[in-house]
């Protein structure tokens, strides 16, 4: 019972030294004694058992899920380095398409990536995209003189699958800027050139650029004012500049030298020879090749000595060539290690103007033949049929109105052979644009707008020793009598109205180099020639 105490008895235990101790042995009877000592222990060793049991598979899984953390770590940080392979390639969209434009369907450009990221990037072309619809583009070479055939190479026939747009494009031989890198195409000439039904090409003409037909425009109205023939100078910039403004020029223009030569925006009319040789560096008109002066408005306003009613018109510049007039570029004058150049910008007013109908033409002639006071058109009978050139206005009138002469530069049934350049003076057979290069010197000429002389000749002679260093390119097209590219051609010749690819879609690949899990990024991105973009698809494939 509780509070009880049993007296067991007594015992005796005897010591060495004879006497005994006595021991009281009880037995206490609420069981709070040293008897409990053993039950404790063994529920410790169950409690560290249970714990055990519990523990160590928590631990196992836990360290589990820090190794499946680690892979997944290491994948997501593999995904993101192929990733930044297409994040770097768009920072600069612009150097993208030119560094991937020389790639192929199955030929790759490596691309540069950030380093210790362990990735190689490149980039393969998909498709292209043109710049015109092919059916909308005007020809490119029409030429209207019987015969005149017999001067043109065959067209280029395309067995490329991929580039079908190249399919009838003027032959390599002549468009030697094929060579280039990118490849630079050229139109499409007129498929009727040279036949011996003479009213054939006017049939097919327009006097507005529309697709499958020869443009065969009216003349732009100018100021009639008299102009000398020796260039002004620029009074402001940092650099000496020479000034030349829209309006009448009797007297042969000729520019040899070294000192840089604008021609203010707007309508030049010729009556003599225009010549670009020796170092002359020349730039037509505002626009994409900047000139010698900062605006039109600079030249008009800061020019030494500027005619009273000097002015500028809207951008770029359109030479018009009549009477005896014609465009000469050679290398009979010697210059320096630069060469001659002459650049023409876009003619180009605004939309609403009446005028735009002749925007994008940089060069023509006053076609037909001049009486004195009136102006007929030109025929020789099976040869040459050639209508008279209006002057364009709410009433087209004829070119004599605003004292235009019709060109007396006629292109003959044989093939034009050039002439001396000025004081030597011209027969009725020069041709009205006339390139002679007969020297290893440098020429750039680069015509960007329509070349219309359809009762002149366009002749480019080049000697064997003097092909190198000569850059010539008519980027609106041409129509003239008859045409004529001298074997051989020119290092880089370019004719008209190329319809160059302004967007490709690139396939930009970007993989780990080594190490597991092999990461790769696969992108396709339609890039724009000016930068603009767009990621048509993307995935990041891997284990």
């Amino acid at each position: 019972m509780t509070g009880r105490r049993s007296r067991v008895g007594d015992a005796g235990v005897h010591r060495g030294d004879g006497r005994q101790v006595d021991v009281d042995v009880e037995v206490d009877g609420d069981g709070d004694g040293d008897g409990d000592e053993g039950s404790a222990l063994i529920l410790t060793l169950v409690f560290v058992l249970i714990v055990s049991l519990m523990v160590l598979p928590v631990m196992g899984y836990i360290m589990a899920v820090s190794r499946t953390n680690r892979v997944l770590v290491d994948r997501a940080s593999r995904v993101e380095a192929v990733k930044g392979g297409l994040r770097v390639a768009l920072v600069n969209p612009g150097q993208l398409y030119n560094a991937c434009v020389a790639s192929g369907r199955t030929s790759a450009v490596v691309l540069a990536v950030p380093p210790g990221l362990g990735i190689a990037s490149s980039c393969t072309t998909t498709q292209d995209a043109l710049q015109e619809v092919p059916s909308n583009l005007r020809w490119a070479l029409a030429t209207t003189q019987v015969g005149s055939n017999a001067l043109i190479p065959a067209a280029y026939v395309n067995t490329d699958v991929s580039t079908p747009e190249l399919n009838g494009m003027i032959s390599p031989q002549w468009c030697t800027s094929m060579n280039a890198v990118p490849k630079l195409s050229c139109g499409k000439p007129y498929p009727n050139n040279g036949v011996a039904d003479t009213s054939a090409w006017t049939v097919d003409s327009s006097a507005t650029s529309v697709g499958s037909k020869i443009f065969s425009p009216q003349l732009p109205p100018f100021s009639n004012s008299l102009r000398s023939a020796t260039a002004k100078d620029l009074l402001t910039g940092a650099v000496p500049c020479k000034i030349y403004f829209p309006g009448k020029y009797i007297d042969d223009v000729v520019i040899t030298g070294s000192t840089p030569v604008y021609f203010v925006s707007g309508v030049y009319y010729f009556e003599k020879t225009l010549r670009i040789s020796g170092d002359a560096n020349v730039v037509v008109g505002a626009g994409a090749t900047p000139g010698c002066t900062d605006s039109d408005a600079i030249a008009v306003s800061d020019t030494v000595n500027a005619p009273l009613d000097a002015y500028s018109n809207g951008v770029g510049g359109t030479f018009v060539f009549g009477d005896a007039g014609r465009f000469v570029v050679d290398t009979a004058t010697a210059g320096a290690a630069a060469g001659a150049s002459i650049v023409f910008n876009r003619r180009l007013v605004g939309t609403t103007d009446p005028l735009a109908v002749l925007n994008n033409i940089s060069i023509m002639s006053v076609n037909g033949v001049w009486n004195g006071t009136t102006t007929a058109a030109l025929d020789l009978p099976a040869q040459l049929p050639v209508p008279v050139a209006l002057v364009s206005g709410t009433t087209p009138t004829d070119p004599w109105t605003q004292t235009y002469k019709a060109s007396t530069l006629v292109s003959t049934l044989t093939p034009p052979v050039s002439c001396a350049p000025p004081p030597t003076p011209t027969t009725t057979a020069c041709p009205i644009i006339d390139f002679n290069f007969a020297s290893a010197a440098r020429v750039t000429v680069a015509i960007a707008g329509y070349i219309a002389v359809p009762q002149g000749s366009v002749s480019i002679q080049t000697t064997a020793a003097a092909t190198a260093n000569k850059n010539v390119s008519f980027g609106g097209g041409i129509l003239a009598a008859q045409m004529l590219v001298s074997g051989p051609t020119p290092q880089s010749l370019q004719i008209g109205l190329p319809n160059p690819v302004v967007q490709k879609t690139f396939k930009i690949t970007t993989t780990t180099t080594s190490g597991a899990p092999q990461m790769t990024s696969v992108a396709l991105v339609q890039v724009n020639q000016t930068g603009g973009y767009a990621v048509n698809s993307w995935i990041v494939e891997g284990p």
